[in-house]
């Protein structure tokens, strides 16, 4: 790092005289270009003829006398859809302005609609549409061009004669208005006749096409007219071709001065008139830029024009050339301006490259001696740097070897854990046979009976639970040994996954859990070679899972089908049951490993379902997401190798009652039996949240004789009950799953109906700051396991005690003060709900109709929610509250003698004097009238 520091600031004065030089640069290819043109200009033709091409040269050399704009031209040559396709191309490549010659009236309104509506200017030039979406149209008034003709030839043949008319493309609003306003002109002459009327294309094609019919209907006529020079010229050509020696009189109009144009076929005595339609070119680009730089306009501008005949056709011919002469003129020395600026510029461009190239001679003469002097200094800072890295190398070595010390005492460590916790597996064997075996003997003693077998049995389970996780322990340090091998057997799978999803169908049921078992999508045959104990055992403890995890009314599917891998198995146990996190998918399988909030267990279970799996070369793999659910995948190959034992050998694997203690929830709903059964009784209500089914037995066992015993696996279901039934007491457990005993509490002790409730921790976790969490999220009391019952019931009865004493300072909440309150032992919820309660009590004394729903309403609280929280902090119901405190305050105003008995009994709610009289008497033991 040091040294690319000393190359950058030994580099830098040269790299700002490059930046330098990179700007010149710049600043002389942008100087020696040419300007951006401001504004795009589009035009589109409706065709192309020479009256466009001169029209076209004319808006191109508006383009050169002005620099701030560029002119696009495109002809469509007669094609309405080529033309709208134009437009539309125009509008999206978003030109400034649009120049349109539509093709016919109505062909092209919706494309010259969409430019105007982009905000486009349009400029309608020589033709209209029949929509009046556009800016400004700019061309001849072709109403007064057929309106004049017609008056012409009318005069022309002394209002008497026969005329023929050749009109333009149809639709196209020339050859309308034209036609519109000749047979207006016409018209005003009785003895003038319009004998045929013809449509053509504007070309001469269509003139001769249209002559050819008309010659056919009738060649008694003295005047033809047709709406352009091109159809005069066709209708002249047909009469030609068809022999016909009727001297007729020809009229057009444009009035080109090109060769064979207009005003040559006039001056020639080939037509008889041409009205002049100029292009005016110059005007349409004028009409642009005042559009372009928003200055004042008119909408509609008409060029104008004249009739041309032989009397001013020469004159006429002359002044047109002579202006497209000195148009000549000026696009050539346009041109050759442009030659001489690209001249200049190159020029430039070159003498400016030769200074450029001086400048980076010097540059470069510069860099190759900097860089000598930096290669010197690097070479030296890299020398220095490569004795550090040697340095370093040799500490990371010294690392190394420390930590791979440290790494082999780990492993010694842990081996040595491992052989401890062997040796004390060992151990346990044999204490574990002195209580299981007795027990046995004192179960087959039919005289016992009652709770002394009910105790009996629950040693018995528990017994066997513990050899099962002794066994467990020492398999797992054989396979840690690479001791443990597999004892193959040849079995039908089919029938033994039948056999072992039967056996926990009992615990599902109890559970209110579908367990669902498929082999559909088995196709192999059910013949395998495995280790049936072990195949067992994987599938027990997988399901085992899945029943401790899935809530009431879930599922469990269980199937089995043919793997992806060929010659192989799969096992699926799919759940509906909270899931696993995604950061703790990939840690499932590590030994001792347990997930968030997960139940009570040892962490090796799915250890060894992994460790039996690959003993089989198989692999397994689990697919979840929080909250919903987990697929839990196994994969076994159909055979193994080895010596298979004989079929007698097998024996019958069964599901061990001991390991279904801690998901058989069948008892749980005892004591809610138990206190239907009784409601009048005094005793206090407990409820007991564990998910070990004996842990709860042996403790209702304990508790029913004294106290009414509601039960719940789990904080969920727990929370559940303590909201409907609103215990006295509660004895919870940490690690349950669905929700922990920590998560329960916090949620008992936030909600104003349970708040007051006290809860006994009773968990195995024993370290301090475990004990710290269960406080802090709102435990009463903190008992370890294994727990001695005496404990367990001084803990309640000292508990439910200092309740009794809390009720016995708020018995009559109506002398009760916010101080007295404050100075309680009450948390600080239940100190706000007694300040809220003795408010809204004090606040309607005198409202008769106030009630116990209506103070339920203004807390939050259910009538059955209100008036067991306040039986249980003041030992009186809601009503006695209400009427001492009435009473209390009758009292003090009978006291004051400020008001008679029957006013008093109003005022305080009593809605009949002879009522509150009678209740006064059986609080205090007088009648008002003695009082004072």
């Amino acid at each position: 790092m040091k040294l690319i520091l000393a190359y950058k600031f030994l580099m830098y004065p040269v790299a700002r005289i490059f930046r330098l030089a990179l700007l010149l640069l710049v600043a002389i290819v942008v100087g020696c270009g040419k300007p951006d043109k401001k504004f795009l200009i589009a035009v589109s033709q409706c065709s192309e003829d020479v009256w466009r091409d001169k029209l076209n040269e004319e808006l191109k050399t508006g383009e050169y006398l002005n620099d701030s704009i560029m002119v696009k031209l495109a002809s469509s040559n007669d094609d309405n859809v080529l033309q709208n396709k134009q437009i539309n191309q125009f509008v999206d490549e978003g030109v400034d302005l649009l120049i349109v010659s539509p093709n016919q009236l109505s062909a092209i309104s919706k494309a010259v609609e969409r430019a105007y509506d982009r905000g486009i200017p349009v400029i309608l030039y020589d033709r209209k549409t029949n929509s009046d979406k556009y800016t400004a149209f700019i061309g001849c008034d072709n109403y007064v061009i057929g309106k004049s003709m017609g008056t012409f030839i009318a005069q022309q043949l002394h209002g008497k004669g026969r005329i023929v008319e050749i009109r333009g493309s149809e639709g196209s609003s020339p050859a309308i208005e034209r036609h519109r306003g000749f047979m207006d002109a016409v018209k005003h002459y009785p003895d003038i006749h319009l004998v045929a009327s013809e449509g053509g294309d504007w070309k001469e094609e269509s003139g001769i096409k249209a002559m050819k019919r008309i010659l056919q209907q009738t060649q008694d006529f003295d005047y033809v007219f047709a709406h352009n020079d091109r159809l005069a010229w066709g209708a002249y050509m047909a009469a030609r071709q068809m022999g016909v020696n009727r001297n007729y009189k020809y009229t057009g109009v444009d009035g080109m001065a090109t060769e064979g144009g207009g005003l040559e076929l006039v001056r020639d005595g080939v037509f008889e008139a041409s009205y002049l339609y100029p292009t005016k070119g110059d005007e349409v680009i004028a009409l642009a830029l005042t559009i372009l730089n928003h200055q004042p306009y008119q909408r509609d501008n008409y060029l104008s024009s004249s009739i041309i005949t032989k009397a001013n056709a020469e004159l006429t011919l002359m002044e047109a050339r002579d202006a497209e002469r000195q148009t000549h003129k000026l696009r050539t020395l346009h041109h050759q301006v442009d030659k001489y600026l690209s001249d200049y510029n190159a020029q430039k461009v070159l003498l400016m490259s030769l200074g450029l190239f001086l400048l980076v001679c010097i540059i470069a003469a510069t860099l190759i001696f900097r860089s000598y002097i930096v290669k010197t200094r690097l070479n030296e800072k890299l020398a220095n740097a490569n004795d550090e890295l040697k340095r370093m190398n040799e500490e990371l070595e010294d690392k190394n070897d420390e930590l791979k010390r440290l790494n082999d005492e780990v492993m010694e460590l842990t081996h040595s854990r491992l052989v401890f916790f062997t040796n004390i597996s060992h151990e346990l064997r044999t204490p574990l046979t002195l209580i299981a075996d007795p027990v046995e003997m004192l179960l087959d003693d039919h005289n016992i009976k009652g709770r002394s077998r009910e105790l009996l049995g629950m040693v018995k389970r528990n017994a066997l639970a513990l050899q099962q996780l002794v066994g467990s322990i020492l398999d797992f340090r054989k396979i840690q040994n690479g001791k443990m091998t597999l004892t193959l057997n040849r079995f039908n799978i089919v029938e033994a996954m039948t056999l072992w999803v039967d056996d926990f169908r009992l615990t599902a049921e109890r559970k209110n859990i579908q367990l669902h078992f498929n082999t559909e999508g088995f196709k192999a045959s059910p013949t395998i070679i495995a280790d049936k104990e072990k195949v067992a055992r994987i599938v027990f403890n997988l399901l085992s899972n899945a029943l401790k995890y899935t809530p009431s009314g879930g599922n469990i599917f269980v199937s089995l089908c043919d793997a992806e891998t060929p010659d192989a198995l799969r096992i699926d146990v799919k759940d509906t049951g909270k899931g696993i996190a995604r950061e703790e998918i990939t840690q499932v399988f590590e030994r001792f490993f347990q997930a968030q909030g997960a139940a009570s267990g040892t962490g090796i279970g799915l250890a060894l379902v992994k460790s039996f799996v690959e003993l089989h070369h198989g692999e397994v793999w689990v697919e979840s997401e929080s909250g919903k659910g987990a697929d839990f995948i196994v994969v076994l190959p159909l055979t193994q190798e080895g010596e298979v034992e004989p079929e007698e050998s097998e024996g019958n694997i069964v599901v061990d009652e001991s390991s279904m203690q801690y998901i058989d929830d069948g008892d749980k709903l005892q004591g809610k039996v138990q206190q239907l059964v009784n409601p009048d009784t005094d005793r206090p209500t407990l409820l007991i949240i564990d998910d070990n089914n004996d842990i709860r037995q042996y403790e209702r066992n304990l508790l029913q004789d004294d106290y009414f015993v509601l039960e719940a696996a789990d904080g969920k279901e727990g929370l559940d009950v303590a909201l409907k039934e609103v215990p006295d007491l509660v004895v919870c457990d940490v690690m349950m799953p669905v929700m922990d005993g920590l998560e329960f509490t916090e949620r008992l002790k936030t909600n104003t109906a349970t708040s007051h409730i006290p809860v006994i921790m009773l968990t195995a976790k024993n370290l301090e700051e475990q004990r710290a969490e269960g406080y802090e999220h709102g435990a009463d009391s903190y008992i370890t396991k294994p727990f001695h019952s005496k404990v367990l019931l001084a803990r309640i009865n000292n508990l439910l005690k200092q309740r009794r004493l809390l009720k016995s300072l708020f018995k009559d909440i109506t002398q009760a003060d916010e101080l007295t309150i404050d100075q309680s032992s009450m948390d600080d919820r239940d100190k706000q709900f007694m300040k809220q309660l003795h408010h809204i009590i004090q606040s309607n004394l005198s409202r008769s109709e106030f009630g116990v729903e209506d103070i339920g309403r203004e807390i939050g609280l259910s009538r059955v929610q209100l008036y067991r929280k306040v039986k249980a902090m003041t030992g009186s119901s809601v009503v006695d509250l209400m009427r001492k405190a009435r009473l209390y305050k009758a009292k003090r105003l009978l006291e004051s003698r400020s008001m008679s008995i029957a006013e008093v009994a109003y005022e305080v709610g009593f809605s009949a004097p002879s009522y509150f009289t009678k209740c006064f008497k059986d609080e205090y033991g007088m009648l008002p009238g003695e009082v004072g």
